[in-house]
């Protein structure tokens, strides 16, 4: 394992590419960096969630032809999200002196982009294509809390972002308590109680979960951890508690989801082992690239306005396969044009400023 190159893109996503080194201060080993083949990976995932909406979109309401339909592929798109959001944000800790910096970085991360797609596609859908704006729903969902607080989404697809969010804020805490040092510690208890959770209090038919179980995250739990260990094997490389551990999500995902879920839990771990030991090096081009770099504001942007396109074109007289196409492209270039000219300059003035913020309150102290 330690003689395979890892190549990573850093938070900020910067084109240069590095191996994992040593901290100069402490020797220790440093994952600095963010594999190109995670960042195709978060590309495709969302590239396929798009499809997965669109064409089902289509053949349930605007035809009856038969077009090929990808039915939870979507959802198991969306849950690949969740290990590479557990292997990056101990990356994301490794540049935090203090929990404000983990807040600002993830901040600046995620809600600038949050904030555009969700007030432009609310202006689209309801100024171009006349549906009722829900004031009060909208203003909840700005704070990305509105699942804490009991509101829907408005969107669908801000149900990952609960999630992850949740996932923030415990990493959080356990920053706070210096925790996040015993990793496979804290992925065995995490998945303990996700299992207890699923013999005592689950049940999946309940739409509305309890509130512990949103803000733990219990039900994705073995998800993260996937990630989580996949960090430590790049970090110290393989042992038998690492493999356990993996052996140990797939297993909390079976108690919690059943067999098939399970199934596909250990080809995300295949898929996760490919991409962070080279094999999949080959996918690695400027196009996946470039979709990895926009995937959270494609993945952001595409269902609401998607579908409101997607019946206009339908009743001007569009086929399916025209409707689709040409969808996607929109969606392509609105998401290219948030990433770059919103989320990506936005971020960085954030960081500028709070960590020149922070560097002149050092020299006061």
């Amino acid at each position: 394992m330690s003689k395979i190159k890892y190549h990573i893109a850093t938070i900020c996503r910067p084109s240069m590419n590095e191996q994992i080194g040593k901290d100069k201060t402490s020797g220790k080993r440093q994952v600095s960096r963010r594999f190109e083949e995670i960042d195709v990976l978060r590309g495709l995932a969302a590239l396929v969630v798009v499809f997965s909406h669109y064409i089902p979109y289509w053949n349930r309401y605007n035809s009856d032809i038969t077009v090929w339909v990808p039915g939870s592929l979507g959802h198991d798109a969306v849950l690949l999200f969740f290990p590479i959001s557990g292997f990056v944000i101990f990356m994301t800790l490794e540049r935090c002196k203090t929990v404000l910096d983990f807040a600002v970085l993830r901040f600046s991360r995620l809600y600038p982009a949050y904030w555009v797609t969700l007030i432009f596609s609310t202006l689209v859908v309801v100024l171009i294509f006349n549906q009722t704006l829900w004031t009060g729903g909208f203003i909840v969902n700005l704070t990305m809390f509105q699942e804490f607080v009991r509101f829907k989404n408005f969107d669908n697809v801000y149900w990952s972002l609960t999630v992850e969010l949740a996932f923030y804020l415990n990493i959080a805490w356990i920053f706070v308590l210096g925790l996040h040092k015993h990793r496979s510690r804290l992925v065995i208890t995490w998945l303990l109680i996700s299992c207890i959770y699923g013999v005592t209090l689950f049940n999946p038919d309940v739409e509305l979960k309890p509130l512990y179980s949103i803000f733990l995250a219990l039900e994705f739990s073995p998800y993260f951890s996937i990630g989580i260990v996949f960090y430590e094997v790049v970090k110290k490389g393989w042992s038998q508690l690492r493999a356990v551990l993996l052996v140990l999500s797939i297993a909390t995902v079976y108690l919690l989801h059943g067999d098939i879920e399970a199934i596909k839990a250990a080809i995300i771990v295949a898929i996760m082992g490919a991409a962070l030991s080279g094999l999949l090096a080959f996918s690695v081009s400027r196009v996946t690239l470039w979709l990895g770099a926009i995937s959270y504001s494609l993945y952001l942007i595409h269902r609401n306005v998607g579908y409101a396109v997607l019946s206009w074109m339908y009743d001007i007289g569009l086929g399916p396969v025209v409707s689709i196409t040409l969808v996607t492209l929109f969606a392509l270039a609105a998401a290219s044009f948030i990433t770059y000219f919103v989320e990506r300059p936005v971020q960085k003035r954030i960081r500028k400023w709070y960590f020149a913020f922070r560097q002149n309150r050092l020299k006061k102290q």
